[in-house]
């Protein structure tokens, strides 16, 4: 850890958006920040959380210039503080990581600092905005394919109070459970457990190889293809070491003796967990990692940048374009990242400080911690069942609008239902005029019969016999003029009191 860090140092390891984002919360009291990647803002909650992306780039950063462009955006968008790429060739150099990584993410009076892993074919490199120390190549007792890149990133101590430990990893790939190539990833997962145990001060057989003051947080990063068997992750997440006679007895890893924490990000487009986008032979899958040590450390966001799921909304708000994680276009991988909440900078003093300007979420308030929390969003529940409730941002109330179609009951003879926004669904008034009864079956408004079923201008004895085969029956088609009273559509004792009185003789 860095014990003399004056502001003007914190300056030169923030690039422009960041310190603005931090001014403003300092100056103005206002948290504009807000991690939103389904609108297309990747921001950090806040700006002094700790960026860390782990990306296998298939070989293709800086040395396939046709690339370029679809990287430069990735890295844009992403902003990170670490990066723990795979799969550098021995073609590129520390300064050439270093300039790319300075014309992209220029930083204020730095530049980016760079730790090369071991070269087995191809290498991992850990890339920095802060000062890296503690760097080796590989664990003692030795791991495996490719070793174990290991780096501090050094945090300012005016705002953080821990450092962070990296170990970046590019296991072995393919193979079958059982197989060498497996052998291979679990003798790296049982080093790695060795060294985790090492440094937060348990006596290891193979001696006290690495000393961290305790409780600094320790992130297992990279792509660790863990295809085959599920030893190798079982060692890396519980100390499960099977080669005890090389690496020692099991150990755990987080600073509580528990397990390390496999963080598991996903698109926040589609929940979807691979990072690897998979090929004609085998179906996409988790290859990449973050284990980490959350009993020291929270996580605030983390997430799978995949542009070929973004909508168009969001890929221009982020400067990005659908297919620039596209294996055409950059890598067959897609980059991961989490955000540590690390900082001792409150990020609010009162609630004025966390107030986001949005009326519909609710009040935000300032905790005894300095965080900002989220308020309860306004309930604009009137309890009449047929309003449509909505929270109206624009003039910071509720709407609460009366909706007729919840009160139709489907029936037509006892009138349209109507929506009352106080007294909630009323019936109406009858849908006929007085001389007229209701047909429900064709929803109609039929006049009172006259008794003349003939008809033929009186009511007669012709008339009386059809007004006996309707008596106590329905007025259907062939009753209506039966039907004289019209008050229920049943021919009955009320309509042969009104044929009574319209009967003229025989």
């Amino acid at each position: 850890m860095q014990r003399h860090w004056p502001w003007t140092r914190l300056v030169a390891g923030l690039d422009a958006r960041r310190l603005l984002a931090l001014v403003g919360i300092c100056w103005s009291g206002s948290a504009a920040l807000a991690f939103d990647p389904l609108s297309g803002d990747y921001s950090r909650d806040h700006p002094l959380d700790v960026r860390i992306v782990s990306y296998n780039h298939h070989g293709d950063f800086i040395e396939t210039p046709s690339k370029d462009a679809a990287f430069n955006r990735i890295l844009t968008a992403l902003d990170p503080d670490v990066i723990c790429f795979q799969e550098f060739s021995n073609a590129v150099s520390e300064s050439d990581v270093a300039n790319r990584l300075d014309s992209i993410l220029p930083i204020s009076g730095g530049s980016w600092q760079i730790h090369f892993g071991l070269l087995g074919g191809i290498r991992t490199v850990i890339a920095s905005r802060f000062p890296l120390t503690m760097t080796r190549i590989d664990t003692i007792p030795a791991s495996s394919t490719r070793g174990v890149t290991i780096a501090l990133a050094d945090l300012p101590d005016p705002d953080y109070d821990r450092d962070v430990y990296l170990l970046g990893v590019h296991l072995k790939c393919c193979g079958d459970p059982g197989g060498s190539e497996d052998a291979s990833r679990q003798d790296s997962a049982d080093a790695i457990a060795n060294w985790l145990g090492d440094a937060r001060g348990v006596s290891r057989p193979s001696g006290d190889n690495v000393v961290l003051p305790a409780d600094t947080p320790m992130i297992n990063l990279g792509d660790f293809n863990l295809v085959g068997g599920p030893q190798p992750e079982n060692t890396l997440i519980t100390g499960n070491i099977q080669d005890e006679g090389t690496y020692g007895p099991d150990v755990k890893g987080d600073w509580d003796a528990s397990d390390m924490t496999d963080l598991h990000p996903t698109d926040p487009f589609t929940g979807d967990d691979f990072t690897w986008q998979g090929s004609y032979s085998y179906p996409p899958s988790r290859l990449d990692r973050f284990f980490y040590t959350d009993s020291v450390v929270t996580v605030a966001n983390s997430f799978i940048l995949n542009t070929d799921t973004m909508t168009p909304a969001a890929l221009s708000a982020a400067g990005l374009q659908a297919t620039d994680t596209l294996p055409d276009y950059s890598s067959d991988h897609l980059p991961l990242a989490m955000d540590l909440r690390l900082s001792t900078v409150p990020e609010c003093t009162g609630a004025p400080d966390c107030d986001d300007g949005l009326f519909c979420n609710g009040a935000e308030t300032c905790d005894a911690d300095g965080h900002c929390q989220p308020g309860t969003s306004v309930d604009c529940d009137d309890g009449v069942g047929c309003t449509v409730d909505s929270c109206n941002e624009g003039t910071d109330s509720c709407d609460n609008s009366a909706d007729d179609a919840y009160c139709d009951n489907g029936l037509y003879c006892d009138g349209q239902e109507i929506c009352d926004p106080l007294l909630d669904c009323r019936p109406d008034t009858f849908p006929c005029a007085s001389d007229h009864w209701c047909y429900e079956d064709g929803d109609q408004c039929i006049a009172h019969g006259s008794g003349d079923s003939e008809p033929d201008g009186d009511v007669d004895l012709v008339d009386f016999a059809a007004f006996q085969r309707c008596f106590e029956a329905l007025a259907g088609p062939d009753c209506h003029a039966a039907n004289l009273t019209g008050t229920n559509g049943l021919i009955d004792l009320q309509d042969f009191a009104e044929f009574q009185a319209a009967f003229t003789g025989p």
